[in-house]
């Protein structure tokens, strides 16, 4: 071989060398990223939220109400003080309610003298058969004549000692309410019959007696007993819930007789 052909060959040589080591050096492109296939998970379920305690317990029946909690507050009106109320006097058990009869207490007060009333604690059997009446003959309204009458130059009787109410009830005559509590045991009972009077007197007592008075207001001198023959009988078999009202299908009185 001539000596120009062995320098283009040894050129060629050379030149394929240099390539090689550039394409060493020649930085590389990163491989395309592969995307993976997607994970497969189980469907997303929603789980109820937790129940709040007792939730799935079935609800409680509303209790009902007693005897006692239907009977409606009844109207009082003292006629001489011309002050009013609406009370009721038990409460859903069946007892007295003592914050409802001592607010009587001060409704049923001496107020013959207009500045000055005089109270007493009200004999709270009294106020039971006084309620009893109304109830009887559902009557809303009670129209106190006299209650507590403090002694004085007069004793006043039961009235002295906050046994005894002269009361009227509204739409019942007089006659009507006075023979219904003569059915009541351990009563007194007065029935005043003049036009201007027309109300019944009622005490509570160990022995009843019942009476009938025609003469004119502050006047007695027309009165006369009434009682029936079987007082004694009544009054030795009598028992307290025969104060209480009446529930519904029981006779003219609670408790019998």
């Amino acid at each position: 071989m001539s000596p120009r052909g062995l320098s283009l060959l040894m050129l060629s040589g050379a030149l394929a060398v240099v390539a090689c080591a550039a394409l060493a050096l020649a930085p590389r492109a990163a491989p395309a990223a592969q995307t993976l296939p997607a994970a497969k998970h189980p469907a997303a379920t929603t789980k109820p939220a937790p129940s709040a305690p007792g939730a799935d317990v079935p609800a409680l029946t509303e209790r009902a109400p007693t005897r006692f909690e239907r009977l409606p507050a009844l109207h009082i009106v003292n006629q001489t003080s011309r002050e009013c109320a609406d009370i009721k006097l038990y409460d859903a058990a069946g007892n007295i309610d003592e914050a409802a009869a001592q607010k009587l207490d001060g409704l049923l007060c001496d107020a013959r003298k207009p500045k000055q009333h005089e109270t007493t604690t009200m004999q709270r059997r009294t106020l039971q058969l006084l309620f009893k009446a109304a109830y009887h003959f559902h009557a809303g309204e009670v129209e106190v004549v006299s209650a507590y009458r403090k002694p004085g130059r007069r004793r006043e009787g039961p009235h002295g000692t906050g046994s005894a109410i002269d009361f009227r009830l509204s739409g019942v005559e007089a006659r009507e309410l006075a023979a219904y509590l003569r059915q009541i045991p351990r009563t007194g009972v007065g029935i005043y019959t003049h036009p201007k009077t027309q109300y019944v007197h009622l005490d509570s007592r160990e022995h009843s007696f019942h009476w009938l008075d025609a003469s004119p207001p502050r006047r007695h001198w027309r009165e006369r007993s009434i009682g029936a023959a079987d007082l004694i009988e009544r009054d030795r078999r009598y028992l307290p819930a025969q104060d209480l009202p009446e529930a519904p299908g029981d006779g003219p009185l609670a408790g019998g007789l």
